[in-house]
């Protein structure tokens, strides 16, 4: 009988961990070339889809939108983005950052 406990107990932790493995899954890429000395800015947005069935709408015009803003004469020049994703089971979590130099 404890051996039998034992197994399912073992069976139990291997089944869990093999499950839970896939849980967080982290996608990035990113290329960047930078030159110049004016000033540097950076903002990021989040949304999030499910099953990867949805995809978040606007999120990188939603950035750009808010990259431009933080410049006083609303133009930026070398801008960098990044896309990363998030996985948790169903849901993934997708984050757009992005930075460049006002100009």
């Amino acid at each position: 009988m404890l051996r039998r406990l034992a197994a399912l107990v073992r069976l139990s932790l291997l089944a869990a961990s093999l499950v839970l493995s896939g849980c967080i899954v982290l996608q990035s890429s990113s290329i960047s070339d930078r030159s110049g000395g004016s000033q540097t800015v950076s903002v990021w947005s989040s949304d999030y889809g499910i099953l990867h069935l949805t995809e978040p709408e606007g999120l990188t015009e939603a950035t750009n939108s808010k990259l431009v803003g933080q410049c006083q004469a609303g133009r930026v020049t070398s801008v960098v983005t990044e896309l990363s994703m998030r996985e948790w089971i169903i849901i993934q979590w997708y984050t757009v950052s992005a930075s460049g130099i006002c100009g």
